[in-house]
């Protein structure tokens, strides 16, 4: 998250986080009260539904991690719907099926995204109301649903709930906003069936984190190398609106990029016309290549700037998909 507080991530207790504890409790009884309630009107669909979600707020690699398994599931002869909020979309308020007639300004940048990586027949499906927007994709001929960033969005019943964490920042100091980064209190990690880590830093076996009793498979985002060879011999501008473009930036330069300037925006960042101008100013000034990621790339003009892709990949990727595959199977 850009911006975030430095005290939400400091091992010990800080006096401002200590000092928003009370409004921390208060928000996270609420959040637990509204999440329950969702709960008990939750929709049960007619096929497999798969949850992905974070407890913290920003960029973890949710919608990486989704689109990964929608590719996996849909060479394995799925119809796959991806279904998401639409965040930022004028038209996303009702349930809609992104097509190629659509645009970033319409149905957010996430969707735009996801529309363009997925294998062609993959369903993307935004709106605000997620169970009308399952049943609008299970009527669509959907045989399999992930729902992306649902961690607490708990109104669609899920086979498998995938809980996503940052491997650098974990849970941070394990308050609930405006104390610390999490949406929901701790315990509700007890609602995964397991954890999905990312880009943890290596430590020894006996040194890593437990992560409060959660099964925790590793898996690493990195760059697409197609994207970034032919970056190598060119200085670069890189601009990202991400939860957290830090982490845009840093993978550029670890990739052997010569990053000359970084520019982060807020997320979802909409691009009017004066600020690329202002972009395409700054990277002519240093003489570099505008940069940016899939996700921002959905909303300028084709051409604007060179997209760099991320990929998943780590060893325990078998294991995430066996561990899908056997709760899928329960029904």
């Amino acid at each position: 998250m850009r911006n975030a507080p430095a005290f939400w991530f400091t091992p010990h207790l800080t006096p401002a986080a200590l000092a928003l504890t009370p409004l921390a409790w208060v928000y996270g009884r609420i959040a637990t009260a509204h999440g329950n309630w969702r709960a008990k009107h939750a929709y049960y669909a007619a096929v497999p539904v798969i949850g992905i979600g974070n407890l913290s707020v920003g960029g973890t690699g949710k919608t990486p991690l989704a689109e990964a398994l929608a590719t996996h599931y849909a060479a394995q002869g799925h119809m796959v719907a991806v279904v998401l909020r639409g965040y930022g979309g004028r038209e996303a308020g009702r349930p809609l099926q992104v097509t190629f007639q659509h645009n970033a300004t319409q149905v957010g940048d996430e969707a735009i995204a996801l529309y363009r990586a997925l294998p062609t027949g993959t369903q993307i499906w935004v709106g605000k109301h997620r169970p009308s927007v399952v049943r609008r994709a299970e009527q669509a001929g959907a045989t399999l649903i992930i729902l992306d960033d649902a961690f607490q969005r708990r109104d669609v019943a899920r086979n498998a709930n995938v809980l996503v964490i940052d491997g650098q920042q974990g849970f941070g100091n394990g308050l609930t906003l405006p104390a610390g980064p999490l949406r929901e209190p701790l315990s509700a990690r007890a609602r995964a069936h397991f954890a999905v880590v990312m880009n943890e830093p290596p430590t020894p076996a006996h040194e890593a984190p437990p992560y409060w009793g959660l099964t925790a498979y590793r898996l690493n985002i990195r760059l697409l190398a197609a994207d970034v060879c032919v970056l190598r011999q060119t200085p670069v501008l890189a601009f990202a609106g991400l939860g957290n473009p830090t982490k845009f930036f840093v993978g550029l330069s670890k990739a052997g990029i010569n990053v000359v300037g970084t520019w982060p925006l807020p997320d979802h960042t909409t691009y009017p016309r004066p600020l690329q101008q202002q972009l395409q100013q700054a990277a002519t000034d240093r003489g570099a290549r505008l940069v940016t990621t899939s996700k921002d790339a959905a909303k300028l003009p084709e051409g604007f700037a060179h997209m760099v892709r991320a990929q998943l990949s780590g060893p325990d990727w078998d294991n995430v998909l066996a561990a899908l595959d056997g709760l899928l199977a329960q029904g």
